[in-house]
């Protein structure tokens, strides 16, 4: 009596003891699977069969911008106007920039007007930008400004490399910046438009 229930306990034990191996094993392999799949939804890690997720997607309602006007602000201010005209329609995005993202915006602005080449000591911050994203295997693909509150606006670059799409959060001034040194479109949610869009002729 006293040996069967000893072995009646042993082998009990050995049961549960199997049973727990097996279930922490498994819990293990899908907690496995499960960080796999979260890197390679990301990018980071190469799956068969999965396709990376683009990172923080923006809204496909978009319209292309063209720079029209930079001109200075009001009297005793350092910020300088710049001025996007929807390419499509006519309402414009109206916004203050700092003199030196002005300046890399005109230089740009002008070479583009008249087809030349950038009249301005190489290399400038947006050049090592977009340099800084060739080597690191991607392109900037394009610029688009995504929000606006209280007069300020907000943008991001867009970026593609091999497997995926990042995109930067980015002053617009920025933005445009690097928008025109790349030779990348600019967009605008219609959103923002819809919101601080300055119809003109």
């Amino acid at each position: 009596m006293v040996v069967g229930h000893v072995a009646k306990r042993l082998v009990r034990g050995m049961v549960v003891g199997i049973v727990r191996r097996w279930v922490t094993s498994l819990l293990l392999v899908g907690l496995m699977l499960g960080a796999a799949l979260g890197l390679a939804s990301q990018g980071m890690l190469r799956l068969p069969g999965v396709t990376p997720a683009a990172a923080g997607a923006t809204s496909t309602d978009v319209r292309e911008m063209l720079v029209e006007d930079i001109r200075a602000g009001r009297s005793g201010s350092d910020q300088i106007t710049l001025v996007l005209k929807e390419k499509a329609g006519n309402r414009r995005l109206v916004m203050s920039v700092g003199q030196s993202e002005a300046l890399a915006i005109v230089v740009d602005f002008s070479a583009m007007q008249s087809r030349a080449r950038p009249k301005i000591d190489p290399p400038t911050s947006y050049d090592l930008m977009r340099s800084l994203v060739r080597e690191l295997g991607g392109n900037v693909s394009r610029v688009v400004v995504n929000n606006v509150s209280n007069e300020t606006f907000y943008a991001k670059v867009v970026m593609n490399t091999d497997n995926r799409q990042v995109e930067v959060d980015s002053r617009p001034s920025d933005a445009i910046a690097l928008a025109l040194r790349a030779r990348v479109p600019i967009f605008a949610e219609a959103s923002v438009l819809d919101k601080a869009g300055v119809s003109g002729s």
